[in-house]
């Protein structure tokens, strides 16, 4: 029987709103197909071997927190970018992703290193964006998921976006129908979607979890998850 090795990235200094649920999600479900598994933690200074992981989770916090994380994980970059590289699956979720970008700025004008996995720059407000939205995954276009954003961020794109969706609706008025929205490279998912994301769409927390057991992977019942994301979709149209 598989063992599986979850590493929850700065765990202690991010998950806010509840995003560490992602990490709950996915092991429930491994719970139901009978795998085990093993939640590792790291933070600033403690060493992580990416490579020894089968899924790398960094969970979505505030702008401040995020800078007080960004040099450790620059100092990781090398190691990281290999782990991407190999197909090793993770999962970034809102502010998180600022560190995957080139640089990001806060309010009080200091500017901070991101390890340049993608081509975009941040730039923290005073205020913060909220929306809901519906997406169509870049893994199952002809599908729809359901999303929430709090976002005290503006981003700056590059010409390089390999985006992780599309932008169906969104009742917050910014970011136009057909935009993308977060980032995929491999089998890394990084978006600013929030709920948390996985506890709440189904048809993610599949995608991953088939991702990281492959041949291995196990039907369960999402039926009531499912029902769930209908009536929501439904409600916003």
């Amino acid at each position: 029987m598989r063992n599986i090795k979850i590493l929850n990235l700065y765990n202690e200094a991010l998950e806010l709103n509840g995003d560490t649920m992602n990490v709950t999600a996915f092991t429930n479900r491994l719970d139901e197909m009978g795998y085990g598994y093993e939640v590792s933690t790291a933070g600033v200074g403690e060493e992580a071997d990416f490579s020894a992981f089968d899924i790398v989770f960094v969970c979505h916090g505030k702008p401040h927190n995020v800078s007080a994380v960004s040099a450790d994980f620059v100092r990781r970059r090398e190691a990281f970018i290999a782990a991407v590289e190999s197909g090793t699956p993770m999962l970034f979720t809102g502010s998180a992703n600022m560190l995957l970008g080139k640089s990001f700025s806060m309010q009080d004008g200091k500017t901070y290193e991101g390890i340049g996995l993608f081509d975009f720059t941040c730039t923290e407000f005073d205020g913060m964006y909220v929306s809901d939205a519906v997406l169509a995954p870049s893994f199952a276009p002809e599908q729809r998921m359901f999303g929430t954003y709090y976002r005290c961020e503006d981003v700056t794109f590059g010409k390089d976006r390999p985006n992780l969706f599309r932008v169906s609706k969104n009742l917050g008025g910014e970011g136009a129908v057909g935009a993308e929205e977060g980032f995929r490279k491999g089998n890394l998912f990084a978006t600013w979607v929030l709920g948390p994301v996985l506890a709440r769409n189904p048809l993610m927390l599949k995608e991953l979890l088939r991702l990281v057991l492959g041949e291995d992977y196990r039907e369960t019942d999402f039926s009531l998850e499912q029902r769930a994301v209908d009536m929501i979709l439904a409600e916003i149209g």
